[in-house]
């Protein structure tokens, strides 16, 4: 009977112990509407039927409202339950509200429709080099301002004004500015089916002019602009109307304009006495050997990007050409799976095609990308739709593995050089040289394996779960634990408006149709799926074209993580996370269950009681904000 006792206190003790206690709690003045947790600056933002506030998750404070008609007529309309009227603006330590601009930190109004006379915000823009946010403001159909934001210190640093030959787009419908590059000195873009360049340092409008242009990049000297026409009944041309900023890569090369023209960025002036035409249509460019190389939908042609006139007088005829290299004995050019020399006029030099990979029977469709996995035994090829392994020295290959884009997850251990493939219950630990193949299957029996989100490498194995669900494997596949939370409440099988699950973002294996990059070193990259980024050739051509896009976007994260408010809180993102999260039923009460992602033992419970329970996760700080009615609860965790 004492043992039994004791056993019950030390159990009450145990439960007591584990579930934890809100560091703070606040009241707000009607019902929380939306909880929007800011990257970059960690404030937190609060919307209710009666303000917009700022609050410090730390101390558990709030350090700013508002409670101006402007903004409660925008929550109104666009803050209902679950959506929020707030929008971050990207790479800053600024918000919008409606036509307000602010500072998320502080408080502090930046600009507004008001004070500085527009009618609507319908883009923004980082600019690399000033440490600063673009913003676009429409003043009438086709006209604008232009304001240069700091990020340092708030201050407008410049203010300019455009004039477009077409209507302008608004924020709602999704029409705005496009084609937005820039360098060291100049910003350029389209809109209103108009070309702009503009001067960074003062805002001065370099050039202006009529051209609808689908596409618009910088000269390798970094001299001049060429804009490429748009074709409007094109995919790409299509979803630039529509406002998005995709790549040519993500959206299959899709054929855009006939006809490129370019201008010198210091005097605005047409460089070319002629445009350049192609008959077949652009779709996309390269610079190599300090000339331009333009691929069309039927081959490609060497251009002198100064004059715009041909360097090559022939062309060279293939569909799917992918870049060229310039070798000593002139230029390799890369179409398909295969690669042909050519002199330094374009006629080819070889009388046929070779492989780019040599001795192995590997052949890819038209429109598709593959990556290599080169072990000692062997390779491993990965397209979107299968795996393949041939064994070193053998032509024919060993085995096939089919994928299916839209189920199948696949991630890549670089500590083990494991290739790992997860379909539906099926997974796969590929490895060569480690003996694991298609043969080595493992079989997961789930709960249901269509909810599972991610596949993370952990350093002893791995752990795949869903927003249910966990299993813990080693690096064979062999399964060590799992356990399936039944969610409280009938019928709930979302947990709307929260985030669940608390793994890093660089945990997750996604869907094969998801696009990466491998790295110098044979890994993968590690934000998930890495098949269709770039067709893997040897590793000369590997790095043929570094993407200027990437680069670009490389350098502006690395700039802004200097130039953030919170630096250390951007580093945090990098830190490893060790806990899913899970919302469940135990001992009578309704919990979220911090779960080891080694071990599988629950590290933490946190009480909330209600069946869809709304909150968020906050990762970098390590605190959970959970809402019920007028109350938030902020609880830190380990």
């Amino acid at each position: 009977m004492k043992t039994k006792l004791l056993f019950l206190l030390l159990l009450a003790c145990f439960i007591g112990h584990a579930q934890k206690e809100a560091d703070h709690s606040i009241s707000f003045d009607t019902k929380i509407s939306d909880l929007y947790l800011h990257n970059t600056t960690g404030i937190n933002i609060v919307t209710t039927a009666g303000g917009v506030y700022g609050v410090n998750g730390e101390n558990g404070e709030k350090i700013w409202e508002f409670k101006e008609s402007g903004f409660i007529t925008t929550l109104n309309t666009l803050g209902q339950d679950g959506g929020s009227a707030f929008r971050e603006i990207p790479l800053s330590p600024f918000g919008k509200f409606g036509q307000t601009i602010f500072n998320i930190k502080t408080g502090n109004k930046i600009i507004d429709n008001k004070t500085n006379s527009y009618k609507s915000l319908f883009a923004n823009k980082y600019v690399l080099g000033n440490k600063a946010i673009l913003f676009f403001a429409k003043t009438a159909k086709t006209e604008a301002k232009l304001f240069l934001t700091s990020i340092e210190n708030d201050k407008i640093l410049w203010e300019s004004a455009i004039k477009t030959n077409k209507k302008l787009g608004s924020l709602l419908s999704g029409a705005g500015v496009y084609n937005f590059i820039q360098n060291e000195n100049r910003i350029a873009f389209t809109a209103g089916k108009t070309v702009f360049l503009v001067n960074k340092e003062d805002g001065k409008v370099l050039v202006s002019e009529k051209f609808d242009a689908g596409k618009l990049f910088f000269t390798e000297n970094k001299e001049s602009l060429i804009a490429v026409e748009n074709k409007s009944s094109s995919m790409i041309g299509g979803a630039i109307k529509a406002g998005f900023t995709m790549g040519l890569s993500l959206l299959g090369k899709k054929v855009i304009g006939k006809e490129l023209i370019a201008f010198d960025i210091n005097s605005g002036k047409e460089v070319w006495k002629k445009s350049i035409k192609l008959d077949e249509g652009f779709v996309d460019y390269q610079f190599e050997d300090g000339k331009l190389f333009l691929i069309h939908k039927d081959g490609a042609k060497m251009y002198d990007y100064h004059t715009g006139k041909e360097a090559w007088r022939k062309e060279f005829k293939r569909k799917k050409v992918k870049g060229v290299e310039k070798t000593d004995e002139g230029y390799i050019v890369y179409y398909k799976n295969k690669k042909h020399l050519v002199d330094n006029t374009g006629k080819k030099i070889w009388k046929k095609p070779r492989k780019v990979i040599q001795n192995v029977d590997f052949e890819v469709e038209d429109e598709e990308e593959f990556t290599v996995l080169k072990y000692d035994k062997g390779t491993v090829f990965v397209t979107p739709y299968r795996i393949e392994y041939y064994q070193k020295d053998e032509e024919k290959r060993v085995y096939k593995i089919k994928l299916d884009e839209k189920v199948d997850k696949l991630t890549f251990d670089e500590n083990n050089n494991n290739l790992i493939l997860l379909s539906r219950k099926k997974l796969y630990i590929i490895n060569p040289d480690s003996n694991l193949g298609k043969d080595d299957v493992k079989k997961i029996d789930f709960n249901d394996h269509s909810k599972i989100t991610s596949v993370e490498v952990r350093d002893n194995g791995y752990f795949i779960n869903s927003n249910w669900e966990y299993v813990i494997t080693d690096p064979k596949g062999n399964v060590i634990k799992q356990q399936y939370f039944k969610q409280p409440g009938e019928g709930l099988r979302h947990l709307k408006n929260a985030i669940a699950i608390a793994g890093g973002a660089t945990a997750a294996g996604m869907q094969v149709s998801g696009i990466a990059n491998m790295s110098a070193g044979g890994a993968l990259a590690g934000t998930g799926a890495f098949v269709g980024s770039r067709n893997a050739m040897d590793q000369g051509m590997g790095h043929f074209r570094k993407g200027a896009r990437q680069h670009s976007q490389g350098l502006i994260l690395g700039e802004v993580s200097n130039a953030l408010w919170d630096g250390n809180r951007y580093n945090a993102f990098k830190a490893t996370k060790n806990s899913a999260f899970f919302y469940t039923k135990t001992e009578g009460k309704k919990m979220l269950l911090q779960v080891n992602k080694d071990s599988g033992s629950t590290t933490e419970s946190y009480e909330f009681n209600v069946n869809k329970p709304k909150y968020k996760i906050d990762k970098p700080s390590k605190r959970i904000y959970f809402r019920k009615g007028k109350d938030l609860k902020i609880f830190s965790y380990n």
